[in-house]
């Protein structure tokens, strides 16, 4: 076998495989296997559910009032972990600008006693063009059996709409 930094390098794809070690659990003995390469990222990734949610024109222009589900509320002993949060704007007509001072991701988000687990601030308000924001996920306590939602206390402003991606996964207290 030749020195590994001797190797080109390459872009894997899914159906590319890596060399690992494998450790059997009863003889406790190392073996040399093959991976594929979508083995190892279902791997790193299991347990992460991601949706995506549309946030109509109609129901921009409502958020102060109503909250928007992002994901349903799971059973009495399971909570939502985010993970990731995304959003893309897309104003109604080029110059529109959609405003806000405020958005929350968190179990409710319209209302004064609000459990954030991510904010658009208001410097990413008079969006006029399509927009993706990242948004940073914050550290607080998750209520069991609450469903995840996106609201503001304030009023929106603008036409358009917003798509809201939400990486996350279901923590369970009897399995954890």
């Amino acid at each position: 076998m030749a020195i590994i930094y001797s190797y080109p390098t390459g872009t894997p794809n899914g159906t590319d495989y890596l060399i690992g070690t494998q450790t059997d659990p009863i003889t406790e003995e190392n073996r040399t296997l093959q991976f594929s390469i979508t083995q190892v990222a279902t791997l790193a990734t299991q347990g992460y559910l991601e949706s995506t949610t549309t946030i109509t024109k109609a129901q921009w222009q409502a958020l102060q009032a109503t909250d928007v589900v992002l994901v349903a509320a799971p059973g009495a002993t399971q909570y939502i972990k985010v993970l990731a949060l995304s959003a893309l704007f897309v104003p109604e007509a080029a110059g529109n600008q959609m405003s806000f001072v405020s958005l929350e991701i968190g179990t409710t988000a319209s209302a004064a006693t609000t459990k954030s687990q991510g904010i658009i601030p208001v410097g990413v308000s008079g969006v006029t063009t399509t927009t993706v924001y990242s948004i940073d996920i914050l550290g607080t306590v998750i209520d069991a059996a609450q469903q995840l939602v996106i609201g503001t206390q304030t009023a929106v402003t603008g036409d358009g709409s917003l798509q809201m991606k939400v990486r996350y996964q279901i923590l369970d207290t009897t399995a954890f």
